[in-house]
């Protein structure tokens, strides 16, 4: 028998020697062998006996235990999945972790940005419109002007109309005369002007997206000082300037299935100008909204409702529905959407409809057969409701 080939492992403990040599007496041969080896390596002078006898006990214990030794196994197994899966949960942990710091700095960014944009607009506001001296005037009326379907940003030009952000310009120098013009004529106290929605074209549709001239960004930023400077130029012809705003259909960020209800480009506008003026002790804004769809202005004592009308019909039913929906009966309600000035009344409810900037012209209005001159409501306001409607054409 060679011994040669048995040698003690590393810090192989004397008993687990002796049981790795005994489970290997079939290669050894007789217990006799298995002595001599163990003997060799361990320097100890014990018959086969003792050896035999020791290794026997330990297969004995070992067999009487080995359903807890599987039990234990099956224990170690399931302790090992949990693992696995606390190792899962931990990576997952992070990846959110690291997705929310990085959402957080990135909202930070942007509202630093907002707040450096915000101190711009300030700043910019009281340079471009100075404080001026107060207004004295007292009268029995207001004047309710409607600002609808601005559509800044697009473009046309064609037999039946054109439009650009310079006509825009200059069409609003033309109402803001016939505005004084008509305060002149009634001595009117106070101004309210309404956005009606639509103040931009946006981009919701290809067609709209090809004929604007300006990107979104330029259509806020136009509409903006436009409507600043609109709004400035009425505070030094009236005692009071307040201004209220709902949101169109053109200011959707997306397309109209997809839209989120509160996310609306006119909403930047009003912000905008709000910044712009609110250095103008004379100018308000309202901020009597329901939601951006829906606002509400009291005129001497009359409640008048204001929405774009693509959600509210300028019908009866419209008027009804939108009636109970807010729960009582207001004296009007102000439209935009449709284009057109227009006048009417359902159930003691008056109907007052704004029309259009840009007019007719562009691809969609030929294709409809849609004709008419570009033009904005403008109405004479008592404690009785509206005593004069100005339908003001400003080709």
């Amino acid at each position: 028998m060679d011994v040669i080939k048995f040698e003690r492992l590393q810090d192989e403990t004397e008993e687990e020697l002796i049981y790795r040599i005994c489970s290997q007496k079939d290669i050894i041969g007789t217990w006799s062998d298995v002595a001599v080896v163990i003997n060799k390596l361990t320097g100890n002078d014990f018959g086969e006996s003792t050896y035999r006898k020791k290794f026997q006990s330990f297969q004995k214990m070992l067999n009487a235990n080995q359903s807890k030794f599987s039990e234990s196994s099956e224990q170690l197994k399931e302790i090992e999945l949990q693992k696995r899966e606390l190792e899962r949960e931990k990576i997952k942990f992070r990846d959110e972790r690291n997705a929310w710091q990085k959402q957080n700095y990135i909202d930070a960014r942007v509202e630093q940005k907002l707040d450096l944009l915000e101190e711009q607009l300030l700043s910019q506001g009281k340079v471009n419109f100075e404080k001026h001296g107060d207004v004295n005037i007292s009268s029995n009326n207001d004047i309710l002007v409607i600002l609808s379907d601005f559509h800044i940003g697009q473009t046309f030009s064609s037999p039946w109309g054109d439009y650009n952000s310079d006509i825009a310009k200059r069409r609003l120098s033309r109402l803001l005369s016939e505005i004084i013009e008509i305060r002149q004529l009634y001595n009117s106290e106070n101004c309210f002007i309404s956005l009606q929605g639509d103040m931009l074209s946006g981009n919701i549709h290809k067609t709209i997206q090809v004929t604007n001239r300006e990107n979104v960004i330029q259509q806020i930023k136009i509409a903006s000082e436009l409507i600043s400077s609109f709004c400035y130029e009425l505070s030094k012809h009236f005692a009071e300037v307040y201004m209220s705003s709902v949101v169109g259909n053109h200011s959707r960020i997306d397309k109209k299935e997809e839209a989120l209800h509160d996310e609306r480009l006119d909403d930047l506008i009003t912000w905008g100008v709000n910044l712009s003026l609110k250095h103008i002790v004379n100018f308000h804004i309202l901020n009597n909204n329901f939601d951006n769809g829906i606002s509400s202005m009291e005129i001497r004592g009359k409640d008048y409702i204001n929405v774009h009308g693509d959600m509210d019909a300028y019908s009866k039913n419209g008027v009804s529905n939108l009636c109970m929906y807010l729960g009582y009966i207001p004296y009007a309600i102000t439209y935009g959407h449709l284009h057109t000035c227009a006048v009417d009344e359902t159930n003691g409810i008056k109907m007052i409809r704004g029309g259009s900037l840009a007019g007719s012209g562009d691809s969609y209005t030929i294709e409809k057969r849609l004709s008419g001159k570009a033009s904005q409501m403008v109405c004479v306001c008592n404690k009785n409701g509206v005593v004069c409607y100005y339908p003001i054409e400003l080709n």
